[in-house]
């Protein structure tokens, strides 16, 4: 590799300007400032530099002296609101790409020990060395991410591998579990927490009419018992952490980018999962980036369904910079975005929930365009769970079936029901005319998520309800349906009895759902690739046979969310409980997982920007509010600038 090229790789980690210090509530700063208190007041050396070295390099080492690899080393300038991290090798060694000049404070983490810190000037031709030495922490339970604390809960008995996975199915759906079992509780407090879940949604606002989860109401009893006796006030648990990664893993430079509230442009978000010791942070402050996307231009549009003010957001990975946008209902109330996609032509589209459309942000005009149902009826609303583009340039987007309320007599609930009249499908879009083509499923569902374009631009789609996959053959209109569901022949009664009476959704169902969620395609080999989100596995659709093939992720109750495909045909997986994303090699059928520098990422899609050799991995954090771009070094560049 030429100098030149090496230069332009380590540039391209860093954003080239510093941002102007944010305002923060007192809290916010008092948060900052105390933990600055305790860093560590360790030598660092500095020494000349040249073009190909780190500005930035050390090793890390236990307390016994021995080296500590895929620790996680961050650094952040004191007027910057993006963090780049990087991770220790075989030897405990680290490096960092160029950074601009400045004061920083670095930090090494690793689970189960407390954090090393400590602060450093960088200026031109000189290079800092700062070496760490960890040491183990007591009580390390709060640094466990949700996958790890799963794997921490007990599951001798048949009972308590039933109530796990029950608890992976209706509990892991709105946060990351480690969120919940850091906290303890006995069994009144357990059982409150669950009255409390059966009437509210994901943002805690209590259903409508007196509805109920009726899974959640119905396993109420086991749940609560299992969870307050393995975090109940005096429960002991054996922790099960996370082997550190190794090899390959290590070589990727994470810049995470602070997203601020819609309405609130110049507030960061304090408690956000960079300190570990401090645990996974609450989604009810911090969640603003649900999906995010790459434009062609290399900028970051994120759809924010959470604060207010704020439809869209613009992310400028060369200075941080984030800019919002948005737009106002017919009730000229804010539109929230949840799914987002880049067309073509550039332009960013979204759902529009609240007028029940498909809409688009043009960025050669700076503004939206509605794209208004037809006043006939003719589509219904329910417009809103994913997008897609067919070579054509039509727009396709999933159609949530209607719901409707019924009372079940013998667990004395209201519940939501599907209606046969209105059972959900695909709707087609043409931009050019505006018109609007719907296309019913023929089974009734409530639910309606991914949708997939394939290399024939036909049709998939999931139904994570009643584990179904769609396919719309585009020629002829008509849908036809995969069953995927693998019901456990275990089943109790009580099994029995809910599954017959209620209809699972993406949020809850029973022990053996799977949950079809999110999709990419791969129109090169004729596959689609689909995230079975509870049962912890990515399936693959051959588009001419059907056969679909299903691959468990490497760690149990990881709850996949998203699929990527990246131009070597490598699939790319995030997901809600990890704090990791994962590549599945479909050739080799192998895993390479890399790890996230922040607890409680809750990640729920990834963005591939192919525009560069080697490309780049974009992935939004909705519980901690950032937004990573996750860089990976060449064979080349890690011999020179190690050196």
């Amino acid at each position: 590799m030429s100098l030149m090229k090496l230069t332009n790789l380590m540039k391209l980690t860093s954003p080239m300007k510093l941002m102007k210090p944010a305002k923060r509530f007192n809290h916010a700063l008092l948060s900052l400032i105390l933990p600055a208190l305790l860093f560590i007041a360790a030598p660092v050396r500095t020494r000349a530099a040249s073009a190909p070295d780190s500005p930035l390099k050390g090793f890390v080492k236990s307390a016994d002296g021995k080296p500590l690899e895929g620790v996680a080393v961050s650094a952040r300038a004191d007027r910057q609101t993006f963090t780049t991290s990087v991770y220790t090798t075989r030897d405990g060694s680290y490096f960092f790409p160029a950074l601009e000049n400045g004061q920083y404070q670095i930090w090494a983490q690793a689970v189960g020990f407390e954090a090393g810190r400590a602060s450093a000037s960088l200026s031109a031709g000189k290079a800092v060395e700062h070496d760490f030495t960890l040491k183990v922490m007591e009580d390390f339970s709060k640094q466990l991410s949700g996958v790890e604390w799963m794997a921490s809960l007990p599951e001798n008995t048949p009972e308590d591998r039933r109530a796990k996975r029950i608890i992976a199915v209706n509990c892991i759906q709105c946060h990351a579990f480690g969120f919940v079992l850091q906290n303890r509780f006995d069994l009144t407090g357990w059982t409150a927490i669950l009255n409390f879940m059966e009437r509210g949604n994901d943002r805690a606002v209590t259903r409508p009419d007196n509805q109920r989860n009726p899974y959640i109401h119905g396993y109420k009893e086991e749940i609560a018992a299992y969870l307050a006796k393995v975090r109940g006030p005096d429960s002991v648990l054996n922790y099960k952490p996370l082997p550190r990664v190794t090899g390959e893993a290590n070589q990727i430079v994470v810049t995470e980018f602070d997203i601020p509230p819609g309405h609130l442009p110049d507030y960061l978000v304090a408690d956000n999962g960079t300190d570990w010791s401090k645990g996974t942070p609450s989604r009810h402050e911090s969640a603003a980036v649900h999906d995010a996307v790459v434009d062609h231009e290399g900028f970051v549009w994120f759809g924010d369904n959470s604060t207010p003010d704020r439809t869209l957001g613009r992310l400028d990975p060369r200075t941080g910079k984030v800019t919002g946008y948005t737009l106002m209902s017919h009730l000229n109330t804010p539109v929230g975005a949840h799914d987002m996609f880049v067309s073509s032509d550039d332009r960013i589209w979204f759902s529009n929930g609240v007028d029940g459309t498909l809409d688009d942000f043009n960025k050669k005009t700076g503004k939206f365009e509605h794209h208004a149902r037809p006043e006939d009826d003719s589509i219904p609303p329910g417009v809103g769970r994913l997008i897609g583009e067919d070579s054509h340039g039509i727009m396709w987007e999933g159609m949530q079936g209607h719901a409707l309320s019924k009372f079940d007599p013998d667990f004395k609930i209201q519940y939501t029901a599907p209606d046969p009249a209105q059972p959900g499908g695909v709707i087609k879009l043409d931009p050019k005319t505006g018109k609007y083509t719907f296309y019913k499923t023929p089974t009734p569902a409530l639910i309606i998520y991914g949708i997939g374009v394939d290399a024939n631009d036909n049709i998939w789609f999931t139904e994570p309800g009643p584990d179904r996959l769609g396919f719309l053959d585009t020629q002829t209109g008509e849908i036809s349906e995969i069953d995927i569901s693998a019901p456990d022949p275990d089943r109790t009664e009580l099994d029995k009895q809910l599954a017959s009476r209620f209809e699972p959704i993406d949020q809850y169902g029973p022990p053996w759902q799977k949950g079809p969620r999110r999709q990419a395609s791969d129109r090169k080999n004729g596959w689609q690739w689909i995230v079975l989100s509870k049962s912890g596995a990515v399936a693959k659709v051959d588009i001419h046979t059907r056969k679909v093939t299903e691959y468990p992720l490497p760690h149990p109750f990881s709850f996949p969310y998203s699929a990527a495909v990246d131009k070597d045909q490598m699939v790319w997986i995030t997901t809600v409980n990890t704090d990791r994303i994962f590549k599945f090699n479909p050739f080799t059928e192998k895993w390479t997982e890399y790890p996230l520098p922040t607890l409680g990422t809750d990640s729920r899609t990834v963005a591939i920007d192919d525009r560069q050799d080697p490309f780049t991995v974009w992935v939004p954090y909705w519980q901690s509010s950032k937004i990573a771009r996750i860089q990976f070094r060449t064979g080349s560049a890690l011999a020179m600038a190690s050196k």
